[in-house]
């Protein structure tokens, strides 16, 4: 955990007394007040807007205690520059984007504050959680002359009235020129694993944040980058590098809270409001790679292929009691380029289902594979569609026919449904994203040993491929592996064991 602050230099808890008026039955007296207005963990708990109660940890502790001593630097004329680092769920975005820019507002109302994140409504979605705190009874009783004065203007730019202060809310790429930031926050800059792994996103961000973001900043102000780190090319990654390469980069503070660690009392970070079972569970559901970065706020680079194979189940028969949906996922080497280069790709057919077992400990059930056959060949058209049609017959009706279709493969899906016209319906799979991505929920269904095949021929191949993925020279098995997961996955029916 990397953190220099001291958990005693926070607030002292609230009395009962104090307690019932921040629940709005008694007015604050003057302390209270002053309390409230000096400490961001106290202004936070005066002026809570959420029907639950506020729950406390020891991160939010620090992370406040910290914030104060940012806004203190500010009234002596220093800079901050803040990273904050904690798990998905553990209320980040409560500290620093929905309460941080009011509070700076109430202390500094001729400043501006600007909130930036991955989409424009998200960002609307915090300003107009700021707005209605603004004119909440309590905030009023904090700074009773902070009013906005207008209440029509836009969601993502307002102002205060009678002076110069305004909140201003940005998606990373979206337009901030004329608006600028005492209190500058950047909240969640990637959506999902997705926008994570692409390298073009990763370079927009990057370049929104270092020449639109920062060029914002007031020549004193306070920078807050509050995040669930998704890899080591991601902004902050990229922050960390150019403080190493460049002694002239703002110089970051960073605060990390992992999820999990041997210096918590029980193990994990917050069980003041989750189980050890819920953090069990997220961190079985994960894997290893995301879990790095999501949960311990370390993330490491990929090493060595995705695909734990040396934990796949190999059986001689599958349970005579799993009663499952199953699916035929194909991946076609349809395309010209496919099947002219020199080491053409396959045809595959993955036959597979998905279980969800309990697990002993955790609440929920995590998903085990069964894949019965696979079949792969490289086939001229013709013989191609005679072997997907007398598969389909053998496979027998009960068994789902999928393939995906999307912009370059379309004609995937129609050749496909006109080979099995009349026999089988074709579902259409729309990928999420490229293929890296859509592998990424398999990984750790491997890594935990939950695949499980039949044996036959087919094992081999299939294993050798899935060990060299995403390195490897073909991941058309993978592929079809990926669509039938996600055909399965995706349906709104109970997905449930039989065993």
């Amino acid at each position: 955990m990397t953190n220099s602050i001291s958990l005693s230099s926070s607030p002292v808890s609230l009395s009962p007394a104090t307690t019932e008026r921040v629940a709005g039955r008694i007015p604050l007296d003057a302390i209270e007040r002053e309390q409230a207005r000096r400490h961001h963990l106290r202004f936070m708990q005066t002026t809570w807007a959420r029907p639950s109660p506020m729950i406390v940890g020891q991160h939010t502790r620090a992370i406040c205690a910290r914030i104060d001593r940012a806004i203190t630097d500010y009234r002596a004329g220093r800079s901050t520059y803040l990273i904050v680092m904690v798990p998905f769920r553990h209320g980040k975005s409560e500290i620093v984007s929905r309460y941080l820019p009011v509070h700076f507002l109430g202390l500094f109302p001729d400043e501006e504050v600007l909130v930036a994140t991955y989409a424009q409504d998200l960002a609307d979605g915090f300003s107009r959680f700021g707005r209605a705190l603004i004119r909440g009874d309590r905030y009023r009783e904090l700074f009773p002359d902070i009013e906005i004065s207008d209440e029509s203007a836009a969601v993502h730019h307002w102002e205060l009235r009678d002076r110069l202060g305004s909140f201003s809310g940005s998606g990373l790429g979206g337009t901030m020129t004329g608006r600028g930031y005492a209190c500058g926050v950047l909240d969640d800059y990637h959506k999902d694993r997705q926008d994570a792994e692409s390298q073009a996103i990763r370079e927009s961000n990057w370049t929104s944040f270092t020449e639109s973001f920062l060029t914002r900043r007031a020549p004193v102000s306070v920078t807050l980058i509050a995040a669930s780190p998704w890899g080591v090319d991601d902004i902050i990654g990229r922050i960390r590098k150019a403080m190493r390469d460049d002694p002239d980069f703002p110089r970051f503070e960073i605060l990390r809270w992992p999820a999990m660690g041997d210096e918590y009392e029980g193990g994990y970070l917050f069980l003041d409001r989750f189980s050890p079972e819920w953090y069990r569970q997220q961190f079985a559901t994960l894997g290893t790679y995301a879990a790095a970065g999501l949960l311990q706020c370390e993330p490491v680079a990929r090493a060595g292929n995705m695909l734990k194979t040396d934990r796949v189940e190999i059986l001689d028969a599958l349970p005579e009691k799993l009663s499952l949906l199953w699916v035929r996922a194909w991946d076609l080497a349809s395309t010209e380029k496919q099947v002219a280069k020199s080491d053409p790709d396959w045809t595959a057919g993955a036959w597979m289902a998905v279980e969800y077992r309990p697990e002993p400990g955790l609440p929920e059930p995590l998903p085990h594979l069964w894949v019965r056959d696979m079949v792969r060949g490289r086939w001229a058209a013709p013989e191609r569609d005679r072997r997907i049609e007398q598969t389909a017959m053998s496979d027998g009706p009960e068994v789902r026919v999928g393939t995906e279709s999307v912009a370059g493969y379309k004609d995937t899906y129609e050749r496909l449904a006109e080979v099995l016209m009349g026999k089988r319906v074709v579902e259409k799979v729309t990928p999420p994203g490229d293929l890296l991505v859509r592998v990424s929920p398999l990984e750790p269904i491997f890594e935990a040993g939950h695949v499980h095949l039949l044996r036959g021929d087919w094992n081999q191949p299939f294993l050798s491929e899935a060990t060299e993925y995403p390195r490897g020279a073909h991941d058309d098995q993978v592929a079809a592996l990926v669509t039938g997961y996600e055909m399965i996955a995706s349906r709104p029916l109970p997905r449930l064991s039989f065993l």
